[in-house]
């Protein structure tokens, strides 16, 4: 019989149960790809991640990366979980300041900041980290897990406000009196920025995902992006939603890269001129995903930016397999 620990990590968020979840087994060179890919169909979360030894020495560690149905190159938010619960193991070796930790995907081998303030006197301030405790020892304050993602280009949409706003339930005035036009722009994923003007629309808002998915598919579209300047949280730049029905997922409750295309698109159409942002999103006001972005050149838009944020651990349980079947205790 085997036993291996799988966590429940909550990324852009220091609230248990809140920001964006994804399953981490933080030990698992003994399981096979089927395995893999059953213990994450049991987990159905959006994507599960699974850690084993690298095939080269310039990264720490491989992450492999399944959804309840198939195993996908990457995941933003589910590497900075398998990040996170790795410092908290003790298995990431952490200096004071800035750790650069890099890590063997599919999609190529993918760089993390860990900024981290060493010392059991160091307590953080009000919103600029986490006392962390490693191997169940204080160990100092975890600021923020940055992830390095690009963006590569950036199109007009030939998708019209009112066609937008007919499947998204809401008036289409309320997407022309932000003055800004729907735009495409591709992460790696084509996502769609739909600007709005008051948050409490898009709060309150039920898109018809059915039509939303046949629209996307019509347009080479992969994900929606509905933002407005209009915020909750007077420290945050934009407020925001993310439905993906071409990619099967119905809404993504905290997105990384599409911060990052957000991000983009906020500097080259001048609506904020600073690099360093915070970006809510979700639906559970008071409660929102928190996602940090940094622009390492403002004036360039389509220059390299870090996405990222905090986690929290809300569950860790034991699996025991034995002859491929696994019960959870």
């Amino acid at each position: 019989m085997q036993d291996i620990v799988m966590k429940q990590v909550d990324v852009f968020t220091t609230n248990p149960f809140g920001g964006n979840p994804a399953g981490v087994i933080t030990e698992a060179d003994s399981l096979s790809s089927e395995m893999m890919l059953t213990i994450a169909g049991e987990m159905n979360l959006s994507e599960t991640t699974f850690v084993t030894l690298p095939s080269t020495d310039e990264a720490l560690f491989r992450i492999r990366f399944f959804t309840p149905s198939e195993e996908v190159s990457l995941s933003g938010h589910a590497m900075i979980a398998s990040c996170y619960a790795l410092i908290e193991d003790g298995r990431i070796p952490l200096g004071d300041g800035v750790t650069k930790a890099l890590f063997e995907t599919k999609a190529g081998i993918k760089h993390l900041d860990i900024h981290f303030t060493r010392g059991t006197a160091a307590r953080p301030s009000e919103g600029a980290g986490v006392a962390l405790a490693i191997n169940g020892a204080e160990a100092g304050v975890l600021e923020k897990i940055m992830l390095h993602q690009s963006v590569k280009m950036h199109r007009p949409s030939d998708v019209s406000p009112q066609d937008v706003a007919r499947i998204l339930g809401l008036d289409a005035a309320e997407i022309r009196r932000t003055g800004l036009p729907l735009e495409i722009i591709s992460t790696g994923l084509e996502q769609l920025m739909i600007p709005v003007a008051h948050k409490e629309t898009i709060h309150e808002m039920n898109p018809d995902l059915i039509k939303l998915n046949l629209m996307n598919r019509a347009h080479g579209i992969h994900t929606n992006h509905v933002f407005a300047i209009d915020t909750y949280s007077a420290d945050c730049v934009a407020y925001m939603r993310h439905f993906a029905p071409a990619l099967g997922m119905w809404e993504d409750p905290a997105s990384g890269t599409a911060a990052a295309g957000l991000a983009s698109y906020l500097l080259r159409h001048g609506v904020v001129t600073s690099g360093n942002m915070i970006i809510e999103q979700g639906k559970d006001v008071g409660n929102f995903a928190r996602i940090l972005v940094e622009a390492l050149n403002p004036e360039d838009p389509l220059g390299e930016m870090r996405i990222g944020g905090l986690a929290v651990t809300s569950i860790t349980r034991r699996i025991s397999i034995e002859d491929g079947v696994f019960v959870v205790s």
